[in-house]
């Protein structure tokens, strides 16, 4: 093989284990999405943190958080909060992961999560008070199904928050690639919420956006 050659073999190679590491990100499973678990509950604290402020959570408010991964998130709501989650995640071994870390709390009837796509899952209409999701948009090709079946579960007045990365924070990382990864812009997602009827559509930014909107 020529030195080109081998070179061009080597690219592939690091192509191939950047989609690898991409899609464990979207979809963590195996040994390696344990890891990529480990990293995701460090990396998503500070996110867990502000949109758990933002939510305003009430007594007996009914929660849906999509993608919910090592259910980090839902055990520190309904650890500090009198109220109901419900979560859907499409992988399996983040839905062991959360199941054992919530144990307790499903046992308590306080929460309920299911392996599933929220993309095809049905999803009952008018059931939640407040809607999130954390680094989850990326991963949504079309933005009308996802944001449509959000409204459309959210009670009269309810709220959906959510936070992705600047796009071109997500352009530095190598493993972000373009066929896994879409990289929206703010303003695509925002008028994108208000071309559906969603109200009072806001967005702050600190190492990422939040973003809040009610039905």
């Amino acid at each position: 093989m020529t030195v080109i050659g081998l070179l061009n073999n080597q690219r592939s190679k690091n192509r191939n284990m950047l989609s690898f590491i991409g899609n464990q990100f979207r979809k963590p499973t195996g040994f390696f999405g344990k890891i990529i678990s480990k990293i995701m509950i460090k990396g998503n604290s500070f996110a867990y943190d502000r949109i758990i402020s933002e939510l305003n959570i009430m007594q007996n408010d009914q929660i849906l958080e999509i993608g919910y991964g090592h259910g980090y998130g839902v055990d520190r709501i309904v650890t500090n909060y009198n109220c109901f989650v419900f979560g859907i995640d499409f992988s399996e071994l983040m839905f062991r992961e959360a199941t054992k870390r919530n144990k307790k709390h499903i046992d308590n009837n306080k929460v309920e999560l299911q392996f599933g796509d929220f993309l095809t899952y049905e999803i009952k209409s008018n059931q939640y008070d407040k809607v999130f999701c954390i680094n989850v948009i990326y991963f949504w090709e079309n933005l009308d199904l996802p944001f449509s079946k959000i409204k459309t579960a959210l009670k009269e007045g309810g709220a959906f928050c959510f936070f992705m990365a600047h796009q071109d924070d997500l352009k530095k990382m190598k493993f972000t690639k373009d066929e896994i990864f879409n990289k929206y812009s703010i303003n695509q997602v925002i008028d994108k919420l208000k071309s559906l009827g969603f109200n009072d559509v806001t967005y702050s930014f600190d190492k990422g956006y939040l973003i809040r909107c009610k039905k």
